[in-house]
Order: structure tokens, then sequence, then C-alpha cells
């Protein structure tokens, strides 16, 4: 094989693997990705250590509901397009680091508020909008912590909290969630094999 030939081989296999990485990391950030449950704050719904797909798609063209179990952005606030690419751009970097060694730090919780509702915590008790939620998926007792009660939710905000609401750190302790730090829905747990299905 000539010089020539091998130097527009080794260029193919370039261009084949760079394209390849390039469309498993716009999948990964922009339609869905991949996340691990690093704490105990959503047992028994979720167990530490499990691997869950996040769908970013219905998130794009409507918002979260009650119920829903999101991912979402810890201390991060992006404010326009350039401030998502950045996050893009590290996200693409993190791709093969280790999960302690990542830029961006993500939580897992469910949503208990939607803008406009007002959240309170009585008794060991959750209240929207003055009924009581019916909550099968809660371990523990639900306390009130830093945050007073009851939160009036504003345009864009969302009251989360973990299932295992006595060691959860949540919008007790941090306060509301802005929409903007909201990345998408937790709805398939893939890994270990042991957990598999759909989350409710």
């Amino acid at each position: 094989m000539s010089f020539k030939a091998l130097m527009r081989e080794i260029i193919e296999w370039i261009v084949i693997f760079g394209t390849a990485f390039i469309l498993v990391a716009l999948l990964n950030t922009a339609v869905f990705s991949a996340t691990q449950v690093k704490q105990t704050s959503m047992l028994d719904t979720l167990q530490e250590g499990q691997h869950l797909l996040v769908e970013k798609v219905s998130y794009a063209f409507g918002d979260p509901s009650r119920g829903d179990i999101i991912v979402f952005l810890e201390n991060k606030y992006p404010e326009n397009y350039l401030d998502r690419v950045r996050i893009f751009l590290t996200d693409v970097g993190d791709i093969l680091k280790p999960p302690e060694r990542k830029t961006n730090i993500r939580m897992v919780k469910r949503v208990i508020g939607i803008p406009g509702d007002e959240v309170d915590i009585r008794g060991g008790k959750v209240y929207v909008n003055g009924i009581e939620l019916e909550e099968g998926y809660v371990k523990g007792i639900t306390f009130q912590r830093e945050q007073p009660m009851p939160v009036k939710l504003k345009e864009n905000e969302y009251f989360v909290m973990g299932d295992n609401r006595e060691v959860s750190k949540d919008s007790r302790t941090f306060g509301a969630v802005d929409r903007s730090q909201i990345e998408g829905r937790a709805v398939f747990r893939f890994w270990p094999l042991s957990g598999f299905g759909p989350l409710e």
C-alpha cells in the first residue's frame, strides 16, 4: 500500500470515529442522556448506583408536571443559548471522565409543586394548594427544613423533594429550582438489570 493510500485510509477512519463521537455526544446531551443515582435521597423508588435514562424532548415542548422525576443542574442557571452551548461542550469533555470528576453536577428529585402552587409542610405531611398530597412513594417522615413554609411558587419555579424525606437535600433546604436548571425527565432504569424497567 502506498503512503498516499495509507494516509487516505487513516483520514477516513478519523472521519468515521469523529462523526460517531459527535453523534453520540449530541444524542447524549440534546435528546436523551444517562445519569447515575449517587445518593440515597430517592429510596425506595431509586437505589444508589442505578443508571437512569433521561428523556429531554418532552421538556423542549412542554413543562414538568407534579410527580415527574427530574434531572437538573445544581447551582447552574443557563440563561441563553450560549450558556447551553458551554454546558454541552463541558458534557462532551466529561464523557470519558469517571463520575467523581465530571464538571456538571446533576440532581435527581421528584416535582412536588409547579409554578403558581402553594406548598406547605405540616405534621409530617405535604399540602399543595391546601390539599394533602397522596404520596405512596415516600420513605420516612417529611420534616420542614431551612426554607420558611408555606412557599408560593413564582413563574418558572419548581418545588422538588427526594422520596427518602429524612435524608434528602432538596427544596426544603436550597429553595425552588428554576426551570432553566431542569434538563429532562428520568423515565427508565437500565442498570443493574435487577432494577430494569420504567419509572412511575
